[in-house]
């Protein structure tokens, strides 16, 4: 082992090979933070340039990408609450609480210190047990994945905000919407309406162009008394542009949580980061110590939702290494990878190409290095740029928008879509529905209906197959402590909430 570990440090160690690792990362991250684009579009633009290599740079540098792009769509999201990506959509309302505070710069270093750290953890998780944690996940069927969809769906409880009743309800038109589209059993259309470009179903990157950036355009333009104020304030002390011993404490619990979740939710394929940066947050939510800055500009948010993500990023080559099974789109995308450079993901490439496999060890801790320096060169940049003033910024951040909805699938419908949920969006706000349940409940919503339906076929339409497993019953359980916390937390919230007007009226 440490002859390979040796020689894969030698063959990362060169110039030109830190210079790729740390291009695929500023690639990334710049796309990350543009909205409608993606982690994933900067593998798919790297893969070119990478025919010529030999696997290790080639792999690095899609890897470097993909870090580098789930990191970046928390810049828009802290700046513009307008998430990059979809993992950033937990980040968007603490974040961008905190620049409008003007704490940009703080909001983005905290995202930036908890997505290293999630990352690396996750990435120590691989070295250490990458073939015996994916064998752990083949254990999960269709009855597991119908039961993780239901405990996920838990989350609303930290997502509702105020009202818990209209979270459920905004979870529940989620899942409605996903209905659209085909029906996955019989191939019939299900609520086309006859529109030949829903028969495909609602794309989750239009919806949220629409449902969180252009609507909130169009709010924060009707709230700007003066289009030429800079959208963002300045700093008003030094420790609103830094880490505080005072933030770091806050952080601990929460990145911690999240490293946790983030990697098990990595591990188990077809979850994803965005799934990751929910149950962080909620995890964050749930064992807070200031809870009532939830929403409101929550460093223990950021933390939890952002290690959650990012962890989810190295642990998802769990079963893509063991057992060459992809965790995610982007994890699909580089077993692409291996393919071009002449090598088959799964348990037989420890032993045909362990150069290769130590290589990528020692290159993705490497990467998280790279993603810290980065980063923190280019947070006062990002806060510079986003103070331009409201009248140039706006325009930008929605032909930008239009552009990232149209470049999916170089789609007008697509466009038309954004439009429509820019619309819902915007009377979300007026009515004070969470956007975020609404995604929840629209992102679970296949996972959820798939499996379940699947559960029932294989067990001819019996329902007891749902309390047939053993790991499914210990999941039960979970789900059912999940709803407990979350009554006890929103119970325990409105009786303090009641002490201090009562307090406030007593004095």
């Amino acid at each position: 082992m440490m002859e390979f570990i040796l020689l894969a440090l030698a063959d990362i160690f060169t110039l030109d090979h830190l210079l790729l690792l740390f291009a695929g990362v500023g690639v990334g991250m710049i796309l990350g933070a543009i909205p409608g684009l993606s982690a994933t579009m900067g593998i798919a633009l790297i893969i070119p340039f990478t025919l010529s290599m030999g696997p290790v740079p080639a792999l690095l540098m899609m890897m470097g990408a993909y870090k580098g792009g789930i990191y970046g769509g928390s810049v828009a999201a802290i700046l513009l609450k307008a998430p990059g990506t979809s993992a950033a959509s937990a980040t968007v309302a603490d974040g961008y609480a905190l620049a409008k505070q003007g704490k940009g710069l703080k909001a983005l270093k905290v995202s930036l210190v908890a997505s290293v750290i999630g990352d690396t953890f996750s990435d120590i998780v691989l070295i250490l047990v990458a073939a015996q944690l994916a064998k752990v996940a083949l254990q999960f069927g269709a009855v597991e994945y119908t039961i993780i969809a239901i405990l996920a769906l838990t989350i609303i409880g930290s997502a509702s905000g105020k009202s818990l009743m209209k979270g459920i309800f905004a979870a529940s038109a989620g899942l409605a919407v996903s209905l659209v589209g085909l029906d996955p059993t019989s191939g019939l259309p299900r609520l086309t309406f006859g529109v030949i470009e829903f028969y495909g179903g609602i794309h989750l990157l239009p919806m949220l162009i629409g449902l969180l950036i252009i609507s909130e355009l169009v709010v924060q333009i009707e709230q700007s008394k003066n289009l030429s104020a800079p959208h963002l304030p300045n700093a008003s002390t030094s420790d609103d542009s830094r880490i505080t011993k005072a933030d770091a404490k806050l952080m601990v619990r929460p990145v911690v949580g999240g490293s946790i979740i983030g990697t098990v939710i990595g591990i188990i394929p077809g979850l994803g980061p965005t799934l990751g940066a929910f149950l962080g947050y909620d995890n964050a939510w749930r064992f807070a110590k200031k809870p009532k800055l939830f929403g409101k500009g929550s460093v223990e948010g950021i933390a939890g939702a952002e290690s959650g993500n990012n962890a989810v990023s190295g642990a998802n080559l769990i079963p893509l290494l063991g057992l060459g099974i992809p965790g995610d789109t982007e994890a699909a995308i580089l077993v692409g990878a291996f393919l071009i450079h002449g090598l088959t993901p799964g348990p037989l490439i420890f032993q045909e190409a362990p150069d290769v496999v130590y290589g990528i060890y020692v290159g993705l801790l490497l990467a998280n290095v790279a993603l810290l320096v980065i980063g923190w060169s280019l947070i006062p940049v990002f806060v510079r740029a986003a103070k331009i003033r409201v009248g140039l910024l706006f325009p930008v951040v929605l032909l930008m928008s239009l552009v990232g909805a149209y470049s999916f699938q170089q789609s007008v419908f697509d466009v038309g879509l954004a439009l429509v949920f820019a619309v819902i969006g915007y009377l979300m706000a007026k009515l004070e529905i969470p956007k975020t349940s609404f995604l929840i409940g629209f992102i679970l919503a296949a996972l959820l209906e798939d499996n379940f339906r699947r559960s029932l076929q294989l067990s001819d339409g019996a329902y007891s197959t749902f309390l047939s497993s053993n790991l499914g019953n210990v999941l039960w359980l979970i789900s059912i402590a999940s709803v407990a916390t979350v009554f006890i937390k929103l119970r325990n919230s409105k009786k303090v909430t009641r002490r201090e007007v009562h307090g406030e009226k007593n004095a």
